[in-house]
């Protein structure tokens, strides 16, 4: 059953849809959503450590097959938008070692960059919204702060289930990218086990509050380490 929004409605989990994308005309909507997923993806690069390069670009590492699985679209029609967005600039991709997923760097027009991005500092261009935003003071953040500190101690709370996404067939796994690289890493059958815990939650209601680790755990449960037998002897005994 749906709801309607109220002032305290929290929002579920969302992406950013650039409005450049509303004049790129030449670009599929599967293109566009593809680049929102990636964009989404490399915020996250942004703020955690280790995810940029020498010249301080963010990266991102997206498996076609994953992509594939998250869009709901086939491996063909995520390799022809994947095509669209390096030929139209928008993303640039790095070849790695053989049988490794490619670097994906996202770019964003400069003409559509809003000016005070380019010259203010981060501090700065959060006190100087850009176009489409409305201008609030500092006293009216002073006031809303102390009704949002609660809406931010919950978030905490649950995870910070907004820097991650979803996954799943019901979209309620959530992983940051960092957790889903190490999944990918250490849990070979991953998407099953993603699969296995998104229906699990939906059928009993249960709720966890790790899910990468929960998934290491079960993963573990059904691969246990073999057990290293021991045929050394003591001095005048046989085996």
């Amino acid at each position: 059953m749906t709801h309607f929004l109220t002032p305290d409605t929290q929002l579920p989990p969302y992406m950013a849809f650039p409005r450049f994308l509303l004049d790129t005309t030449h670009l599929s909507e599967t293109a566009k959503i593809l680049y929102m997923l990636l964009l989404d993806r490399a915020r996250l690069s942004q703020k955690n450590k280790g995810w940029t390069d020498e010249a301080g670009c963010a990266f991102i590492f997206f498996p076609i097959k994953d992509l594939a699985e998250v869009m709901h679209k086939s491996e063909m029609s995520v390799k022809t938008a994947l095509s669209a967005l390096e030929k139209s600039e928008l993303i640039y991709r790095k070849r790695q070692g053989p049988g490794m997923a490619n670097k994906i760097y996202v770019k964003i027009p400069p003409e559509y960059m809003p000016q005070k991005d380019r010259n203010l500092s981060p501090i700065q261009t959060e006190n100087n919204p850009s176009d489409g935003q409305e201008t609030v003071s500092v006293r009216e953040r002073k006031l809303s702060g102390s009704n949002n500190e609660k809406n931010n101690n919950k978030i905490k709370k649950q995870g910070s289930k907004a820097a991650r996404t979803a996954y799943g067939k019901y979209q309620n796994v959530f992983l940051s990218e960092k957790e889903l690289i190490q999944l990918q890493r250490e849990v070979p059958l991953y998407r099953e086990y993603i699969e296995k815990l998104s229906g699990y939650m939906r059928s009993s209601g249960k709720q966890y509050q790790d899910h990468a680790a929960t998934i290491h755990s079960w993963y573990t449960q059904d691969h246990p380490a073999p057990v290293r037998r021991s045929y050394e002897c003591k001095e005048d005994e046989s085996l």
